[in-house]
């Protein structure tokens, strides 16, 4: 509810209302804008560790695709022979606890104790190890310890001013408006713009949703002429339903109840009703919304009275909702990314850049 009012104020145009309350936010900003500065200028010198590191993060709140990327990135290089590892704070989680083991052990964990986007990677890179900790960098520091991996990933590490990144990778969202382009929480910025001169590779995602993805692309390469830039999209593979995987086809004649807690609700809506033979009913949650007994019920109400064929959400939903029956089916999108020029180019340049070497 907060995130979708704050978006609201964040998207206002002409002169309403709702610049009362933005005037507030751009106050905020200038206030975020010194302590981001302070901080950054205060921090220790950053860590270097005896593995190279790759960032993967972005200069916006809110969903850009950090999290698939990482996950997107650690499959490859494992299929590659190279032992990956992956740190995190596990942003949103509802306990404080550390932890460095492999996905597969992750997996048996209670959510509580990852947060939904660790689960979401230790379901979908099992074999990686995965470190969390408050601290990102202790979390760096004990998979370079541990003498077990080749590479670490850092998810969503570009802010993350204590460790030294071997590579800095950050994703673009497209489908941002250019007037949110301000500094928070005024707009969607994390940091100025001009940010991304650190970056070594900068991923537009969600390009199919920017109206001159050229244009956009042309702005960030007059920012930052010497990074590598690809483009990418999210689209979904396939659906699981019951543990069993299903063509993305067995939507095309369904009704649907769609209900998600993530960064980019819109384009997520967008891609469901083209997939769907209708949405019945949507329910946008907060971004690493916890369910407690009474949203899955009152989902479960709302399901009951709209009578769906099947209830949809996310990977990143779905490990949180605790076996919870609603009565009903209940599916989760698995989701590919699509990158432009190319998946085998995009792995090629990180492992050259980082001397990374292919182990059959």
């Amino acid at each position: 509810m907060r995130d979708r009012f704050w978006r609201r104020i964040v998207d206002r145009k002409g002169f309403t209302w709702l610049h009362i309350p933005g005037l507030f936010l751009w106050l905020a900003s200038l206030v975020y804008r010194a302590l981001f500065a302070i901080s950054r200028r205060t921090a220790p010198q950053p860590v270097e560790l005896s593995v190279p590191v790759i960032s993967v993060g972005n200069i916006t709140v809110g969903g850009s695709g950090k999290t698939p990327m990482t996950g997107f990135i650690a499959r490859s290089l494992l299929g590659d022979g190279i032992r990956v590892g992956i740190a995190s704070s596990a942003y949103g989680r509802q306990t404080i606890v550390s932890f460095t083991e492999p996905g597969y052990k992750v997996q048996k964990r209670p959510v509580e104790e990852t947060g939904d986007e660790v689960m979401l990677l230790a379901n979908d890179v099992p074999h990686a190890m995965i470190s969390v900790d408050e601290k990102k960098v202790e979390a760096a520091r004990r998979l370079a310890e541990s003498g077990e991996v080749d590479v670490i990933i850092v998810d969503d590490g570009f802010q993350h001013w204590a460790l030294k990144p071997s590579l800095n990778l950050v994703t673009f969202d497209a489908g941002v408006k250019r007037r949110w382009l301000r500094l928070f929480p005024n707009g969607v910025l994390r940091e100025p713009l001009l940010a991304i001169r650190r970056a070594d590779v900068v991923v537009i995602t969600r390009a199919n949703f920017a109206r001159d993805i050229q244009r956009l692309r042309n702005r960030l390469q007059k920012i930052h002429p010497g990074a590598d830039f690809y483009h990418a999209n999210f689209f979904a593979s396939q659906l699981t339903l019951n543990n069993q995987q299903l063509a993305i086809k067995y939507l095309r004649d369904k009704s649907v109840y769609l209900f998600a807690g993530v960064g980019n609700f819109r384009s997520l809506h967008k891609q469901v009703t083209a997939l769907s033979g209708d949405v019945d009913h949507y329910l946008e949650l907060d971004d690493h919304q916890i369910y407690d007994q009474s949203l899955l019920e009152r989902i479960k109400a709302e399901a009951d009275e709209h009578d769906p064929d099947l209830l949809l959400t996310t990977a990143k939903d779905f490990v949180k909702l605790g076996g919870f029956n609603f009565g009903r089916e209940l599916c989760y999108l698995d989701l590919a990314i699509d990158l432009d020029p190319g998946e085998e180019k995009f792995v090629h340049d990180i492992m050259t850049r980082l001397n990374l070497v292919r182990k059959d």
